[in-house]
């Protein structure tokens, strides 16, 4: 049996330009983002024949099936296609998190990190953190053809506070934000997360962002330079972190702008509740719609914004930066096929 997890994560600055669609303009793409100590895990093991089904897969439902092609988790069923064998014996695959998906913290692409990790180490392959990113980025974007970007499979794999840039090549760096351990936590103690109630397909929102591209050029490279800026706040200590939440308002605006899908009038009402209360600035996670609301309020004034934002859940969390991880490694060597066209050889 296998355990792993993998983080979930919070972008400050610079998503939708993690999308092939725009970095293959060719357009400069980045992100500036973190993940956090809440995670998704995946436990994993081979099973026995013994029972009257080869395949078992708990997430919001439970599947018990005989072939590969009845499992209905689309991730589940293409990664083990994909990259297992004819004659590979039944998996169970079960899954857990800390918080809802489709909430605009990458939960998605950090299941697809954790079930490769967890796959690959089960035929004793232990990949390293580039090639789990790669490989999801693959199963997500070619095997699934989702709508999706490239910077929730980088957080995932690696975790920590990064900057992320995306190359048309298809290469992509990732390099640590560096700075003193006081500093980082007043950004953490700053940062206040809020669950609006709200959940709704990313790809949808995604797609229909995708779609008004070329009549959002100037809005996306203005979301792209926030990366640039936010950096340099946070890495230069003569700066007053409040800049960093009027940096977050000034990309939520600019977001706004991608579609009319990205919010709503609740989203609206919570955020310049928010404000009103005393928060410098904020922005809804993920693409939009629904989900996390994410406030960046001075210490002072975080009991006014905590009674004001009474009607939504709030989730206190830390920045991590360990990545995915193992949690539990007893693998089953028995059978230690991976076909040659596999691409983690």
């Amino acid at each position: 049996m296998i355990i792993v997890r993998s983080p979930l994560r919070i972008s400050f600055f610079g998503g939708g330009t993690d999308h092939p669609s725009w970095f293959n303009r060719p357009e400069p793409g980045a992100v500036l983002s973190t993940t956090i100590n809440k995670y998704i895990y995946i436990q994993l093991r081979r099973l026995p024949a013994v029972f009257d089904f080869n395949y078992r897969v708990a997430w919001g439902m439970l599947e018990e099936v005989r072939c590969l092609s009845e499992i209905q988790h689309p991730v589940v069923r293409e990664a083990l296609k994909h990259y297992g064998g004819v004659d590979d014996s039944g998996y169970e695959v079960i899954y857990n998190a800390d918080l809802p998906s489709r909430t605009g913290l990458g939960s998605s692409s950090a299941f697809t990190v954790s079930l490769l990790h967890a796959y690959f180490g089960n035929l004793g392959r232990l990949c390293p953190k580039s090639v789990l990113a790669k490989e999801a980025i693959f199963v997500e974007q070619k095997l699934l053809h989702e709508t999706v970007g490239c910077q929730d499979q980088m957080a995932a794999a690696y975790g920590g506070l990064n900057r992320i840039d995306f190359q048309p090549d298809g290469n992509h760096t990732i390099r640590p934000i560096n700075i003193i351990p006081a500093r980082r936590q007043s950004l953490e103690g700053s940062l206040m997360m809020f669950f609006t109630g709200f959940t709704r397909s990313a790809e949808t929102v995604e797609k229909r962002k995708v779609q008004r591209f070329d009549e959002r050029v100037q809005e996306m490279r203005n979301i792209y330079s926030m990366v640039d800026e936010g950096e340099k706040i946070l890495t230069d200590s003569r700066r007053s972190l409040s800049e960093f939440g009027e940096l977050l308002h000034y990309a939520w605006t600019e977001k706004r702008k991608l579609d009319t899908s990205v919010s709503n009038s609740a989203i609206d009402h919570y955020y310049e509740t928010a404000r009103a209360a005393g928060a410098v600035g904020g922005k809804l996670l993920g693409a939009g719609g629904g989900g996390f609301l994410l406030m960046f309020v001075p210490p002072a004034a975080q009991p006014a914004v905590l009674s004001a934002m009474g009607e939504l859940t709030f989730v206190p969390f830390q920045m991590e930066r360990d990545g995915t991880s193992l949690v539990l490694y007893n693998p089953d060597l028995t059978s230690n096929y991976l076909p040659a066209s596999a691409k983690v050889i």
